[in-house]
């Protein structure tokens, strides 16, 4: 863990983990800045020192920082593509622009690698979510054993993984007795999931109690932003298709609300499995 400082900033977007976060920030340092880009989480934003803003007011962003005299900064939460086309440019933004859209085509994770990059020329240190929590928000341990045919499926799925990394596409797969399932898009794990019923179904499979969910960071990701999440609501689509195993890395994978996650492994009889 990362020595205690006295301030940190929270960027975050969709889903419900930066404000967890934010709450956790709060008790370890005493000037902590959040400023949401997600309107899915406006309505819920009522601490002091807390902002909403666009995507695209980086130099707002910055004159926030700067007048909390916080240099430190975490980004979390899923951020949707901006519409370059109807980006209202700013003095920051403007400086720059070409290098986000030279970014975008290589891939939504250089665009991240870029945001980065401007906040480090402007004067910030990138701090990774699990360098700052990583008592609180790490798996602790495995859940059941998987069987040979598991492990096969596990292994399989990180092997796909792997691969498409070059791709800058997905995170995550569902592989069921040999079978690729599904494989995440840009839609997001969640969704992907929200699928699979349909297509256990077509292959009529969907009565029967196996496969695995493998989610993973890509190869040469940066593990600064955007690492796997899973929680609860991970559990419970995985038990409506009717997966039993769960595999993950331990060290770069954020779980939400952890004491009730494991909880809901075991009352859903879900596997857990590290992948190094």
């Amino acid at each position: 863990m990362i020595k205690l400082i006295d301030n940190m900033a929270i960027i975050g977007g969709d889903n419900e983990l930066p404000l967890l976060a934010y709450k956790a920030l709060k008790k370890k340092y005493k000037n902590s800045v959040y400023i949401n880009l997600s309107f899915k989480n406006k309505k819920y934003l009522k601490a002091k020192s807390s902002y909403n803003l666009k995507i695209f007011e980086l130099e707002k962003c910055i004159r926030l920082l700067n007048d909390h005299h916080v240099k430190r900064i975490c980004f979390l939460g899923t951020v949707s593509r901006p519409n370059f086309n109807k980006l209202k440019l700013d003095r920051v933004l403007k400086k720059y622009i070409n290098e986000i859209i030279l970014s975008s085509k290589k891939g939504d994770g250089f665009i991240l690698d870029s945001i980065i990059n401007i906040f480090r020329k402007e004067g910030f240190e990138i701090f990774s979510f699990i360098d700052i929590f990583s008592d609180e928000f790490l798996l602790d341990s495995e859940h059941l054993k998987p069987s040979n045919i598991d492990l096969k499926d596990i292994d399989k799925g990180r092997k796909i993984l792997d691969s498409l990394s070059d791709f800058d596409n997905a995170q995550a797969c569902v592989v069921s007795n040999g079978y690729v399932l599904a494989i995440e898009a840009a839609e997001g794990t969640d969704r992907m999931l929200n699928r699979l019923p349909q297509v256990k179904k077509k292959i009529a499979r969907y009565d029967i109690d196996e496969g695995c969910l493998i989610k993973l960071p890509k190869i040469n990701q940066s593990l600064k932003i955007d690492l796997p999440t899973v929680g609860i609501k991970t559990i419970e689509l995985m038990s409506k298709s009717k997966l039993i195993f769960l595999a993950v890395n331990q060290k770069q994978t954020i779980v939400v609300n952890k004491a009730e996650f494991y909880k809901k492994l075991k009352k859903e009889k879900i596997g857990l499995s590290f992948i190094s």
